[in-house]
């Protein structure tokens, strides 16, 4: 009975020095959660900033991909009204340069009835009334052509109007980018 006895009496200092060595590992434990705090306050407004700035930058990067579509699609309504603009005029251009052509013709046509008028005096009157028919014809054909011309100005000042225009020159950028990547 004394072993059993002696047994619990040698264990109590064992276990109050276990003890002792638990309170101080939980002191140090302490210390090095006082420590510690900061620095997790620190990480932790570190990382609210971090996402405040990726959501920022997330929102400015949706914005500046609305900006980009709206002037894409504006550079596009351009690129479609100049391309309309330049196929009016090229109408335009190639129906005035048959006009003058024609109207070469008919110029040239006029002096022919002109010389022939002097060589033949007999059928004077039945070339008078061709000529007349020619004249009108060649009037009608200048007011055509200055009408034509006309249009021609009017189609100029209008791609110079848009050339001028605010949206144009803000975009002038886009083009000189899109000749660039040509």
């Amino acid at each position: 009975m004394k072993s059993d006895s002696q047994a619990p009496a040698d264990l109590i200092p064992l276990l109050r020095q276990q003890i002792l060595l638990a309170q101080v590992r939980i002191m140090e434990l302490e210390d090095a959660r006082d420590e510690q705090a900061p620095r997790l306050e620190e990480t932790t407004a570190l990382l609210a900033a971090a996402q405040t700035l990726a959501e920022e930058q997330s929102d400015a990067a949706a914005h500046a991909e609305k900006v980009r579509v709206a002037l894409q699609a504006e550079f596009d309504h351009l690129r479609h009204v100049q391309h309309l603009t330049n196929a009016a005029l090229d109408t335009a251009r190639a129906d005035a340069a048959s006009h003058l052509a024609r109207n070469a013709e008919l110029l040239s046509e006029v002096e022919k009835l002109h010389l022939l008028v002097r060589q033949l005096g007999e059928a004077e009157r039945q070339h008078l009334s061709r000529q007349a028919a020619l004249e009108a014809e060649l009037a009608r054909e200048r007011s055509e052509s200055a009408a034509r011309a006309t249009r021609i100005e009017q189609l100029d000042a209008e791609q110079r109007a848009l050339k001028a225009s605010r949206s144009w020159r803000w975009t002038a950028w886009l083009r000189s980018i899109e000749r660039l990547l040509k």
